[in-house]
């Protein structure tokens, strides 16, 4: 029913600091809507990816689509049928968010989550905040989100069982956590119980362009406390990124090369959660250095993975 994660809103004390690490070092186009209360961040052809909002306190909002309009009756009968009461979307919510029909529940950990349809295509073409290769998205959606949960198997159970998204892996160090998709990109959502309650850990979000993962690295080590988690690769997504902190303290993972996947693929238990490199400084030392250790035996097994590109925008000069 959900066919991929269309955009997210944020709420945040910070409306003034999130536009221009958007803008100047992620590369989004920021289009305000109303001065010093509510931007519109865009990555492709459509209105907004991200709706930013002035608060006093900060949220994260995941918007889901799917494909038709009467997709969207089916899954607030799943949800109402499950206990999650269904609200539906106001009319200046609708456009703000340019959707033509939505409505939204809380998830188990009190998250707010929207079901949409139809996010409009903008007028103009879209012009990134500094000269990157854009990002990927269509059918594949914004990227991916990562939650710490409180309710581990309640929050297992809605999206897979009530919301209908399919397991592509799981780990269970150096913590617990599933991935979950909904169309080819290898994942969606991550659920993961770190132990540390509920919370929002990142949203990923993949340049076409290698080179643009290592320019906004370059940026970040200007601000090394803004680094979150270092330049690596993923053993699941085979992602090479790097998490950058956001002025209300969650992370974008910034990264590039995705591999995609198909009705064949086969769920496997993770040896562990990156090939190299993705130093986690937010974990507590003793998790830190099993992460360590896990890195280790990963490399003395000689474990690789393929590299496959989609979208390289950039050729080189002759």
């Amino acid at each position: 029913m959900i066919n991929a994660m269309s955009y997210v809103v944020v709420q945040t004390p910070y409306l003034a600091q999130w536009l221009d690490m958007a803008g100047s070092h992620i590369g989004l186009q920021v289009e305000c809507m109303q001065p010093d209360a509510c931007a519109r961040l865009r990555m492709d052809e459509k209105v907004q990816r991200l709706l930013v909002c002035a608060a006093d306190s900060m949220a994260l909002t995941m918007g889901y689509e799917v494909p038709a309009a009467a997709d969207l009756p089916r899954v607030q009968q799943a949800l109402e049928a499950a206990g999650y009461p269904t609200t539906a979307g106001t009319e200046e919510e609708k456009r703000l968010r340019g959707v033509i029909d939505f409505f939204h529940f809380r998830d188990p950990d009190g998250n707010r989550i929207e079901v949409a349809w139809n996010l409009q295509s903008a007028a103009t073409p879209f012009q990134p905040g500094r000269p990157i290769g854009g990002f990927r998205t269509g059918e594949l959606g914004i990227g991916h989100v990562a939650l710490m949960t409180a309710h581990f198997e309640r929050m297992c159970h809605l999206y897979k069982e009530v919301l209908g998204f399919r397991v592509s892996d799981r780990a269970s160090a150096p913590f617990k956590v599933e991935f979950l998709h909904v169309n080819p990109r290898h994942h969606t959502i991550g659920i993961a119980d770190t132990g540390t309650g509920a919370g929002i850990y990142h949203l990923m979000l993949e340049y076409n362009d290698f080179d643009d993962v290592g320019r906004a690295y370059d940026m970040a080590l200007e601000k090394p406390e803004c680094i979150g988690v270092t330049l690596g690769r993923h053993i699941n997504d085979h992602v090479t990124s790097f998490y950058l902190k956001n002025p209300d303290g969650w992370m974008f993972e910034l990264g590039w090369a995705g591999r995609t996947i198909g009705p064949d693929w086969q769920v496997e238990e993770l040896p562990g959660m990156s090939l190299w490199g993705h130093d986690r400084t937010w974990l507590p030392p003793e998790k830190r250095a099993e992460a360590r250790r896990i890195l280790r035996r990963l490399a003395d097994s000689g474990l690789r993975a393929p590299v496959v590109t989609h979208t390289q925008t950039a050729k080189a000069k002759q």
